[in-house]
């Protein structure tokens, strides 16, 4: 790799083929000035990201409290806690500085967002160069890894941060070690890797993948297969598994994680996960009809949408389009296990979360599959001397016209992210299915809720459950709006609703106990609160000591935010 060439001037009557010739008699090579115009047009592209505002009930409000205390900021406190059901306390402290530095002010918080986009273009193109041998495929691969409309969600939206910083030391992290590959394998750089390593992954747990994405580097590389090739990944796996047990535990004590077996089968579970890698294939070749919120597909006469058997073809399809190639095959097999490796982690294998693919998760994984698009323009530009006049003329249209496309969809979608009434009513306008229908409704609720505009907030709730009248979350919530109005007796049908659907729904039985409490019944009370303990429901063990161990008057208990986690959207839950 060649050291970064600043502009220079060029001597009068000398030309450098390979550089770019500006007015002042200085030049630039190539390379930078393509990525340089990169980064222009993405910076542009993204400029009208700083009119919006936090996404209130979308996980920012969520962050803007954990960050927002005064004095200095408790380091040892973000990195030994979770937050929303993750630890990332890197994205958290980094958070935490936005607001020390800026306040609370949402411009500040989303331009440190598109900083962090911008300088992991510059690092994709880094790294795509030196693995694609190029600056011309490296700079589609940058170019479309900087506008892709999919790329919007962990740009724009606030509580993403994690997206963008995990990447940052990620792909620090592979530049790092294509350099220990190349400079003798010296032990000060194979350090520096672990290091980018653990910064990545105290930023997001997908970062999991990197051993794996090594051993692919390896194959790329065509590194010899010896046994230190594997022993020297022993300290990345063995540290993975570390923060991966991390994730489960912070997952697991926020209730987003869903054991899969409670919906779908094992064939039916072995599907999803193939139309959720072909959903991703898809939007990367046609990002229409995106949304905030992408819901399971649901489950009719026991079996499953046709749609989701049929996107099994496009990846075979994709499969065979890899491996038809001769030429570059290893470059095209490695762009493929580099996306299939880095996306595995949010794939309903085990578990889920509640939506079975978002936006956000192609942040990285996508790289792999720009690359095979990268060369695949690459090998067309080397050969436009061949083209007749018509076909390049054609070529360069509608390169043009899909530049054009992709700018304009980018910034639609970066409208829609203005605020949470936008986005949600962006989910719902769009009609994809009655389960997003009823997860947009359902938190439009939670939003105007958190607005105190409870008439608003009733009538999303009871909209969310036209479209699912099984939608837990919504039952329960509206039962609690419900109580908060007085209204005990109907509270308290939504929640033993939930409760026959989901007999294990811990916070129904809590809330329960509370409307039963209130309407003069604490021995019902006691028992709701003592099966929701039994459930591991931490505030029902204190609503048992403070009001079932001695005598108390009904209506000392009041409704109270403990629900409040079923609220929120799970958002960036991700990990």
């Amino acid at each position: 790799m060649k050291k970064a060439e600043k502009t220079t001037r060029v001597s009068s009557g000398k030309r450098n083929p390979e550089h770019l010739v500006l007015p002042g008699n200085l030049s630039i090579s190539y390379p930078h000035a393509t990525i340089l115009l990169i980064l222009t047009f993405t910076s542009i592209l993204y400029a009208g990201a700083l009119r919006n505002d936090f996404m209130t009930g979308w996980d920012d409000g969520e962050y803007l409290t954990a960050i927002s205390g005064e004095g200095v900021i408790n380091v040892p406190e973000i990195f030994s806690s979770f937050h929303l059901g993750m630890y990332q306390p890197l994205a958290v402290l980094s958070m935490a500085i936005n607001y020390k530095l800026s306040g609370a002010g949402p411009w500040a918080f989303i331009l440190t967002n598109i900083l962090l986009h911008l300088l992991n273009t510059f690092l994709v193109f880094r790294l795509s160069e030196r693995w694609m041998k190029g600056w011309i495929p490296a700079a589609m691969v940058a170019f479309l890894f900087a506008i892709h409309p999919m790329h919007v969600e962990p740009v724009v939206w606030i509580s993403a941060r994690s997206s963008g910083l995990y990447a940052l030391f990620f792909l620090l992290g592979l530049i790092a070690y294509d350099k220990y590959t190349d400079q003798g394998y010296s032990l000060r750089q194979y350090l520096v890797v672990l290091l980018f390593f653990v910064l990545a992954l105290f930023s997001k747990s997908m970062a999991a993948t990197f051993p794996v994405v090594l051993l692919m580097a390896d194959y790329l590389k065509k590194r010899q297969f010896k046994w230190g090739l594997l022993t020297e990944k022993i300290p990345f796996f063995a540290i993975s598994i570390i923060f991966g047990l991390v994730a489960i535990r912070a997952s697991a004590s926020f209730g987003h994680i869903t054991v899969l077996e409670q919906d779908y089968n094992l064939f039916q579970r072995i599907f999803l996960i193939l139309y959720g890698i072909s959903f991703y294939i898809l939007k990367l070749f046609v990002p229409l009809n995106l949304s905030a919120i992408y819901a399971f597909p649901e489950i009719s006469g026991g079996k499953l949408p046709a749609y989701v058997f049929s996107s099994v073809i496009l990846l075979f399809a994709a499969i065979a389009a890899i491996l038809y190639r001769r030429k570059y095959r290893r470059e095209f097999i490695s762009g493929g296990m580099f996306f299939l490796i880095t996306i595995g982690m949010v794939l309903p294998l085990f578990w889920s979360r509640i939506f079975i693919t978002a936006d956000r998760y192609t942040y990285i994984p996508y790289i792999g599959l720009f690359m095979i698009i990268g060369r695949y323009a690459a090998n067309l530009w080397e050969t436009r001397h061949t083209m007749d006049k018509t076909t390049r003329r054609l070529a360069l249209a509608t390169s043009a016209l899909l530049v054009i496309i992709m700018g304009v969809s980018t910034v639609s979608r970066i409208t829609v992210w203005k605020n949470t009434p936008t986005l949600l009513s962006d989910v719902i306008d769009k009609k994809r299915s009655d389960a997003d229908m009823a997860h947009g409704y359902f938190y439009l609720g939670n939003y105007y809720d958190a607005g105190n505009n409870a008439a608003e907030a009733m009538k999303y709730y009871d909209l969310s459950l036209s479209r699912n009248p099984s939608y837990l979350l919504a039952l329960n919530n509206r039962g609690i709006l419900k109580g908060k109005s007085g209204q005990i007796s109907t509270a308290i049908a939504d929640f033993e609703q939930a409760i026959r659907l989901k007999p294990d729904y811990a916070e129904a039985w809590y809330n329960r106990g509370i409307a039963y409490f209130q309407a003069g019944e604490p021995e019902h009370a006691c028992a709701d609160w003592k099966e929701s303990a039994r459930l591991g429901f931490a505030p029902a063990r204190q609503a048992i000591v403070k009001y079932c161990t001695v005598e108390k008057t009904p209506g000392q208990l009041q409704m109270p935010g403990i629900e409040d986690e079923s609220r929120t959207i799970p958002g960036t839950r991700d990990n």
